[in-house]
């Protein structure tokens, strides 16, 4: 089923998309504790892609599959409503 395709290819993804952004996070985390002078300039930029690999993150192993199976479920389901218009018409005419 649908639903079930896109659990399946979110578990398959989980991992390669889930420890690159969880190193690259953990690499600047060291910098947004920083108070220094010279760390001033750097932690907006660090900021930034922190929250920016969050959400990309969640997007991707949630949001996505989520409107994946959305949208698959209401293509096949237009699809069965063209479908049964189709053999209405021609059972009729």
């Amino acid at each position: 089923s649908i639903i079930e395709s896109a659990r399946i290819g979110m578990s398959e993804r989980f991992r390669a998309v889930l420890l690159p952004s969880a190193t690259t996070i953990a690499g600047l985390l060291p910098l947004l504790a920083e108070r220094s002078l010279q760390a001033q300039i750097l932690i907006p930029l660090a900021t930034s892609i922190v929250f920016g690999l969050l959400a990309s993150t969640l997007l991707v192993l949630f949001v996505v599959p989520s409107l994946f199976s959305v949208f698959a479920d209401l293509e096949l389901t237009s699809a069965a409503k063209i479908r049964a218009e189709v053999e209405m018409d021609a059972s009729t005419g």
